[in-house]
């Protein structure tokens, strides 16, 4: 008889709990996901790109799936759970959710300064019936293409991408804007990373009304940065989720609270919020990150650390200049003819300037041997113990 857990998603949690308003059932880690999860989804000229007015998800649910461009608009490419189009369609069907005023979504993409950014803000309203006014920003993660990866990893060598910046820039309009509203954020993958950085630049006024900071599975920030006023002003607010394997979220340092939540997926697919389990109001805790990803936490940072900013540099720009050879401009392209891509990025790697090429080896191989000197004394210490 099997004895695998049965598990409940986001999508499931609508089902359960889509007709409990937010003023009857308070807003929760579960529905910060979900916003989260939506933010994904692309919203050009179906949402307003200022506050000046705004739309009902409901509404917007609507515009989406009878978009004469549905198919295009829907695709989300090979990182994204398709599953965020049906929850969409949840959400916005939903009393929970339906009356939930979109406004302000912003998409940028720039190959020239390397930027991938969007967000999203959701207004709380509710004819009143909340206490306060409620304001939910959502930074989009990580998407598809080439230059949204190519950013997150500018991080390992700038101490600030442009997406940093602009999400700076556009959590303070929205805490101008919406100056007695109790204020939320959140992002998955970069995106958490985002709301982090956002919340810990706000105006000293501004940080008096932050609720909640919500990173699920963002990567962190140098020790300097956790250290910093900005940062620590804000460390009581942040509330950061990581499934059990994870990848991402183990890139750079981040404050020790943390929760690590159940999920059904194998290695780091367990990225994808879809797989993380859901019991009541809540993401389902597990006790500690798997041990794979506690090496990979270790061996990266310590590795990360010995290396000269300019070698971290000079190690992607090479990594994607190679994958620039491709043409490729998202995952999906290089994946659709992996063998022939993979021919070029060998050729393109050939061609290489010796020096430059030794070094991205040398580099290579000492990840890889700190891993292994990771992993050994580990195994010693727990023979010890």
């Amino acid at each position: 008889m099997s004895t695998k857990k049965s598990k409940s998603d986001i999508c499931d949690y609508l089902d359960w709990r889509g007709d409990l308003p937010f003023a009857v059932s308070p807003f929760n880690e579960v529905d910060a996901l979900i916003l989260c999860q939506l933010s994904y989804l692309n919203f050009t000229k179906l949402a307003p790109s200022s506050f000046d007015s705004s739309i009902k998800l409901s509404e917007l649910s609507k515009l989406f799936f009878a978009s004469s461009d549905f198919e295009k608009r829907s695709d989300l490419g090979m990182l994204i759970d398709p599953k965020s189009n049906e929850l969409l369609k949840k959400s916005g069907s939903s009393a929970r959710f339906g009356d939930i005023e979109v406004t302000g979504f912003l998409s940028e993409y720039d190959e020239k300064i390397e930027e991938q950014f969007s967000a999203t803000t959701f207004i709380f309203n509710e004819g009143g019936l909340l206490e306060k006014q409620q304001v939910f920003v959502a930074f989009r993660g990580t998407d598809d293409t080439l230059i949204g990866w190519k950013e997150d990893f500018n991080l390992a060598f700038l101490e600030k991408v442009p997406a940093q910046e602009d999400a700076k820039a556009y959590l303070q309009k929205v805490a101008d804007t919406y100056k007695k509203a109790e204020l939320f954020i959140g992002g998955h993958s970069k995106g958490g990373n985002l709301a982090i950085y956002s919340a810990s630049h706000l105006d000293e006024k501004s940080k008096k009304n932050l609720a909640s900071v919500y990173n699920f599975d963002g990567p962190g920030f140098s020790q300097e940065s956790l250290d910093s006023n900005e940062f620590f002003s804000v460390k009581s607010k942040i509330r950061s989720f990581f499934p059990q394997f994870s990848i991402v979220g183990m890139l750079f340092h981040h404050y020790d609270s943390r929760k690590i939540v159940l999920s059904d997926e194998k290695l780091v697919m367990q990225h994808n919020p879809f797989s993380w389990f859901v019991k009541g109001i809540s993401l389902e805790e597990k006790d500690g990150l798997d041990s794979g990803s506690e090496l990979f936490f270790k061996s990266f940072n310590l590795w990360f650390e010995k290396i000269t900013p300019a070698q971290r540099e000079q190690f992607v720009e090479t990594i994607f200049g190679l994958l620039g050879s491709t043409n490729a401009v998202t995952n999906s392209d290089l994946s659709r003819d992996w063998f022939k891509n993979s021919g070029k990025i060998i050729k393109a790697f050939a061609s290489l300037d010796t020096e430059i090429r030794d070094e991205a080896v040398k580099i290579a191989g000492d990840f890889l041997k700190t891993v292994v000197q990771t992993a050994i004394k580990k195994d010693s210490v727990t023979e010890t113990l």
